[in-house]
């Protein structure tokens, strides 16, 4: 498959099981701990899926998502969070994500939602 998966999550624990979650579905994954390292690493003709969580520190999520949009990147963008309440979906989806999962999530689910994303953004 060869496609490129890019997590950003402050939790090590995290980042190592999803990392194992998509490399055994054949991804190659680039993981860092903050919004600020995966920023430094960008490039707007990046292709792949990012995988982002909220509350992260230095700049959070949507900060992301917005220096992102800034830039002109197409890379879609799923964020996750611990969040309960319904104005952080909300806030993803209005922010430029194409998918939100809330943590804990089930991995299948996480997969359909990359899944569509490469896929969407393929077309």
């Amino acid at each position: 498959m060869d496609q490129d998966i890019y997590i950003v999550d402050d939790d090590e624990a995290v980042r190592d099981s999803l990392r194992a979650l998509f490399e055994a579905h054949g991804f190659a994954v680039h993981d860092f701990a903050s919004g600020s390292d995966f920023l430094k690493h960008h490039a707007p003709d990046m292709h792949g899926c990012l995988v982002l969580d909220v509350n992260l520190p230095g700049i959070d999520g949507f900060e992301v998502l917005r220096a992102l949009a800034a830039t002109g990147s197409r890379l879609p963008v799923i964020i996750m969070t611990a969040r309960t309440d319904g104005r952080t979906s909300a806030h993803a989806i209005e922010a430029g994500a194409i998918g939100f999962v809330q943590k804990p999530f089930v991995s299948s689910q996480l997969m359909d939602l990359v899944r569509s994303a490469l896929q969407a953004t393929q077309c």
